[in-house]
């Protein structure tokens, strides 16, 4: 190990020592990861130790003017010559077992981050150049580091929802109920052993289309029907998105018996407030479903939607252009929508409520 590499590494710790004194999460330097391709960040639960040397101090001879021009120090963290080692011993274990970068997976069974793990400052804090995610993302989420990074946060906001709701934490089933004429999407949970019991209801803030079923690729239709969720997708260009299942057996029955042979795919539930086809439900709701998904299994899951709540509404009649099958295709939308139990009627601000 070189002087220049110890440097580096001992640059990473800057922003958070300053902060607390100790550093457990350390992330590699740009011109590391460049020369790495497979590696982007590393973690290890090594002591961070401290100087409050002065700022002007730092500047000779160290490489780091750009970085402590831009920015004002009280103290100086640096890594011990020994931890360095132990982090480049890290580094070839964890290429060595580099995880297969792709973009959906299935994976359900993972563990969250220790609560113990402390983290570089958050985006309310000025950022370092290391600490910019852009530079540091030269390869795709995999399902645990996303999770490590918002299931936190987000398992916090769950569990106060299950608790307002007076529902077992964790559940065992989900389900999830898209009303579109109403633009939200309710969910339930079960316990093993219990019923379903209404846990939330967020408002979808942006989807595409009118009432009626997705027949093809391209007509901005969100589907309506019952379906699963297939897959998670961390890297997702609008934050972390949920697959759903469409086309499902039935969807593809209507397409061979209509001669539609192109019917789309790709419908996500997805965090942002922009959206073709799909349900945008903002950052925060995307990442509790997300998080919520991992844990329950995505087995264990069902989403309805449906063009109205067939709970209080009747099933209504095909306008024009519409298939003849769609009475049907209602029917059991509404079937599947009868046991869960429709949320209390107090105003759009206690339904909508964090």
């Amino acid at each position: 190990m070189t002087l220049r590499e110890h440097l580096k590494l001992s640059a990473l710790c800057l922003a958070a020592a300053a902060a607390s004194g100790t550093v457990v999460t350390l992330l590699l330097p740009p011109a590391h990861v460049a020369s790495h391709p497979q590696t982007s960040s590393i973690i290890r639960s090594i002591p961070v130790q401290t100087s409050s040397l002065p700022t002007p101090r730092l500047k000779p001879g160290y490489s780091m003017n750009a970085i402590v021009e831009e920015t004002s120090f009280e103290r100086f963290g640096f890594v011990p010559l020994h931890a360095t080692d132990e982090l480049f011993t890290a580094l070839a274990e964890e290429e060595i077992a580099a995880e297969d970068a792709s973009t959906w997976t299935s994976e359900t069974t993972v563990a969250l981050a220790p609560p113990s793990i402390v983290r570089l400052p958050n985006e309310a804090t000025p950022q370092l150049p290391w600490q910019n995610e852009t530079v540091l993302r030269n390869r795709p989420y995999t399902l645990t580091e996303r999770l490590r990074e918002i299931g936190p946060s987000a398992q916090g906001r769950l569990h106060e929802k299950f608790v307002n709701a007076k529902a077992p934490w964790r559940p065992s089933e989900l389900a999830l109920v898209a009303i579109k004429d109403e633009k939200a999407l309710e969910l339930y949970a079960k316990p093993a052993a219990g019923s379903w019991t209404f846990i939330h209801r967020y408002p979808v803030l942006a989807a595409s289309g009118i009432t009626g079923p997705k027949l093809r690729r391209g007509d901005k239709q969100v589907p309506e029907g019952v379906y699963g969720i297939s897959f998670l997708n961390p890297n997702s260009r609008y934050h972390v998105a949920l697959r759903v299942n469409y086309p499902n057996a039935f969807d593809r029955r209507m397409g061979v018996k209509d001669g539609r042979k192109d019917l789309g795919g790709d419908i996500m539930i997805h965090g942002k407030a922009a959206s073709i086809g799909c349900l945008a439900i903002g950052d925060a709701a995307a990442e509790e479903l997300f998080v919520l998904a991992a844990e329950t299994g995505l087995q264990n899951i069902k989403l309805v939607i449906a063009p109205t709540d067939f709970r209080k509404n009747p099933v209504p009649e095909p306008h024009d252009g519409q298939p003849p099958w769609l009475p049907a295709l209602y029917t059991e939308v509404a079937t599947a929508m009868t046991p869960f139990k429709a949320p209390p009627s107090g105003g759009l601000l206690s339904l909508f409520s964090d």
